[in-house]
């Protein structure tokens, strides 16, 4: 009966990291836009489903060991999906446990790769402000390049910002 309970626990866990899904395409539309507050909102959305996730995920590893325990096996390993379902004899409920670990694996994997496109996103626009930052308020390193090097420097360099009006 306790497998029921594993099983309800990766079907949660698969609704959870479907709103995690949702939240990274969204993330790649408000980091496109460059909406900052916006990112901000869906980030604490994010965290706020990812406590979800480990208080989801703290059942499944409860419910697995009452359902090994429930077979007689006196181990507090924490047993993978796949061991579990060599423990369960009913085929309906391991067809439907193996399908609850498929559906979740296979969404887990896209979560993962939008995950990466996202920080590849982010960090491109660190690398843009970086940039832009660096041309406004960096002095001229390689002003030898631009003018004869027997001529004497000047010796107060300014930058954008430092420039009187």
């Amino acid at each position: 009966m306790s497998i029921k309970r594993v099983i309800a626990a990766l079907d949660t866990l698969r609704v959870l990291h479907e709103q995690l899904l949702e939240i990274a395409e969204q993330k790649k539309g408000v980091i496109t836009r460059n909406d900052v507050q916006a990112l901000a909102s869906l980030t604490s959305k994010e965290n706020r489903i990812l406590k979800l996730v480990t208080e989801a995920d703290d059942e499944r590893v409860a419910a697995s060991l009452a359902f090994v325990q429930e077979k007689g096996i006196r181990s507090n390993l924490r047993l993978t999906v796949s061991e579990l379902s060599r423990l369960v004899f009913q085929p309906e409920e391991r067809l439907q446990l193996q399908d609850a670990q498929q559906s979740l694996n296979i969404l887990l994997n896209r979560l993962k790769e939008e995950n990466q496109f996202v920080r590849e996103l982010l960090q491109q626009s660190l690398d843009f402000v970086d940039y832009s930052l660096n041309i406004m308020t960096s002095r001229p390193e390689d002003e030898s390049l631009y003018r004869h090097p027997q001529q004497p420097q000047s010796k107060i360099g300014r930058s954008m910002f430092d420039t009187r009006a």
